[in-house]
């Protein structure tokens, strides 16, 4: 199976500063006035660089792209400092804008969060764990831009996702399947894999039925999916957040949730789970500032496993912390009271060794 073939849609501006980067065979470059072309785009990742200020190009665009399709993957340049140009992007459903002139690094980071992930394999084939990551980030993809179209959640993609990252963990082993992970994914991307990972590990180790852990992993897949709606640049801010760039952060759980609330296909568990995730058992976490006895055990589990994930993920910016350096950071959470010590001692459990 081929990788899905990349479309630029683009007016003459946009073809002048075509990054070379995208000048390959597999990119098919769509006049931004060939309605005929625009109609055919079929479910192929999309790059738009248009004038948005430019009403009659977004409402051809808008008008002649098949409702729903393309929602999965569609990046859009915008002027930066331009309000009126994010406005337009989103409402042409945008899963990720960029700023002109593009960032060859933006824009290889969302193309391999994207494209590589509609693809097959690839590459990760031959990796452990390969196909098993390949579905979670598949899923992971859909999911995100689900939310961003305002799209129905591909809940058969996340379930085939979570099946198959259970075997494949079991096969390989959670230190080598995170390793590929790290090799192969960068970002939020990484971090909910890595989450999902640990998660699934947990209950297998731990001896949850496979029910049960299924239920982990797939509370593991859909935990961050709120932070679609994040911009890339307070997600991946290399330094210390604002108050303000804080404040959007930590809208993200309950964006998910609604969301996922909304599809009516997930069970109230894995709802609260997404909700409170960042809930500490002093009443010190957010959304809610739930304490202990509001706090289900699930949800107990996935703020551990997120906390986890979040100390030993790599990014450009931080050196991961090693296992037994987040262990140590968790531990000490757990003596203030803010997360189950218990269960930090039956993380302990499944993630020695996992370093990579």
């Amino acid at each position: 199976m081929r990788p899905p073939e990349l479309i630029v849609i683009a007016d003459d501006r946009g073809r002048a500063a075509l990054p070379e980067m995208l000048a390959r065979n597999s990119v098919r470059i769509i006049d931004c006035h060939d309605a005929a072309a625009l109609s055919s785009v079929g479910d192929a990742p999309l790059v738009i660089d248009v004038d948005l200020h430019d009403i009659s190009k977004v409402k051809l665009i808008k008008d002649n792209l098949p409702e729903g399709i393309g929602a999965r993957c569609r990046i859009i340049a915008v002027e930066r400092g331009s309000h009126q140009s994010e406005v337009q992007a989103k409402g042409l459903g945008a899963s990720d804008v960029l700023k002109r002139p593009f960032d060859n690094a933006a824009l290889r980071a969302c193309l391999q969060r994207h494209v590589v992930a509609l693809a097959d394999p690839g590459p990760l084939a031959d990796e452990p764990g390969g196909h098993s990551i390949a579905s979670a980030a598949l899923a992971l993809d859909r999911t995100f831009s689900g939310l961003v179209s305002g799209g129905p959640l591909d809940v058969a993609s996340v379930q085939q996702a979570g099946d198959q990252v259970l075997s494949g963990i079991h096969d390989v082993g959670l230190a080598q399947w995170l390793a590929t992970v790290r090799r192969y994914h960068e970002g939020t991307f990484q971090h909910c894999l890595i989450v999902t990972g640990v998660a699934t590990a947990f209950g297998h180790r731990n001896g949850m039925r496979k029910s049960d852990v299924l239920t982990l992993t797939i509370a593991g897949l859909l935990h961050d999916v709120g932070k679609a709606q994040i911009p890339v640049e307070i997600l991946d801010k290399p330094g210390r957040l604002t108050e303000e760039e804080f404040a959007v952060i930590k809208r993200h759980p309950v964006t998910g949730y609604e969301y996922i609330r909304s599809q009516n296909v997930v069970d109230g568990e894995t709802l609260k789970a997404i909700r409170h995730h960042h809930e500490y058992l002093d009443g010190s976490g957010y959304p809610d500032g739930l304490t202990a006895n509001q706090i289900g055990d699930l949800t107990r589990i996935m703020t551990v496993c997120d906390i986890y994930g979040a100390l030993v993920e790599r990014r450009a910016y931080k050196a991961a912390k090693s296992p037994e350096e987040a262990l140590y950071i968790l531990t000490i959470m757990a003596d203030e009271g803010k997360v189950e010590f218990d269960l930090v001692r039956a993380l302990r459990h499944c993630v020695s060794g996992s370093s990579s």
